[in-house]
């Protein structure tokens, strides 16, 4: 009877854990997609980049996942923990972007600095850059629902996967440079804000916004892209010089022709009796 009653409590432990362990996956999976997703956005990576970084940033979700409440309390432990988690995911990185790209990946905080922390809570920076989390550029990375962290350090004796898979897949210069966490990062990422009454984080949304107002790029099919009309651009309206107002002009005024009148001419026979009056008063 005990053993029954033993049994049973078991499965209904378990039944409880499935769906927390559910929803937990699920999160990590929908954060670890939406930062990949831009990542190759903004990057213009590869398919194949993109199915790697995925598991890559789904690997940094998971194993920071038990340390996200005690980051938002400012925990030594936890931030310990965090940016260990960080360096290794930033590490493994370098084998999957080329030089250039890990410059430019370096570049965006929003990216290479994913979690921050204000008033006790934790936040991803990339939902405040994009702030529509249910719209995606691309399709479902392959592994996106049968990836459960076999490529971690984890699983590999704290050796990068990643490493070994560049020489085989990648053929393009590693990042050298310095990428780890400085301490001036715990100060900018997990500042103290206002005691609230309790610790918290979210990484989802519970209320999504309007879709982002931004175009798609080739490389991976998009998930019901929305088609944004471009607005038109604003037609400010085109002043024209104004003409001299002829009103205040005298119209011109033509020099009059003189008066050519033509001059009579004698008539020849008149001319001819004139003359001959002339010579009979002379004789009388």
């Amino acid at each position: 009877m005990k053993t029954k009653r033993f049994l049973t409590g078991i499965m209904f432990a378990l039944c409880l854990a499935v769906p927390a362990m559910a929803s937990v996956l699920g999160d990590i999976r929908v954060n670890a997609r939406f930062l990949t997703d831009r990542m190759a956005f903004e990057l213009s990576l590869t398919q194949t980049q993109y199915n790697d970084l995925y598991e890559v940033n789904y690997d940094f979700f998971h194993g920071i996942d038990p340390y996200v409440a005690a980051m938002a309390r400012q925990e030594a432990y936890a931030l310990d923990a965090y940016y260990r988690y960080l360096d290794e995911r930033n590490d493994d990185l370098r084998w999957i972007l080329s030089n250039a790209e890990y410059v430019r990946f370096m570049a965006l905080e929003y990216f290479f600095r994913p979690v921050y922390a204000v008033d006790r809570v934790c936040y991803l920076r990339i939902y405040k850059v994009y702030p529509n989390r249910t719209f995606f550029y691309y399709g479902r990375p392959a592994h996106y629902l049968t990836y459960c962290g076999g490529h971690s350090r984890h699983h590999r004796g704290g050796m990068s996967f990643y490493k070994a898979r560049h020489p085989k897949v990648y053929h393009h210069p590693v990042y050298a440079g310095n990428f780890h966490s400085r301490p001036d990062f715990r100060r900018t990422d997990f500042a103290p804000g206002r005691p609230l009454k309790g610790p918290g984080y979210h990484f989802t949304p519970s209320t999504p916004p309007r879709p982002e107002a931004r175009p798609g790029k080739p490389g991976h099919k998009p998930d019901k892209h929305p088609q944004v009309k471009p607005s038109r651009p604003h037609k400010h309206p085109v002043v024209r010089p104004s003409r001299p107002d002829k009103s205040d002009k005298r119209p011109a005024v033509k020099p009059a022709r003189p008066d050519k009148k033509p001059q009579a001419r004698p008539h020849p026979n008149r001319n001819a009796s004139k003359e001959r009056g002339d010579r009979n008063l002379r004789k009388i």
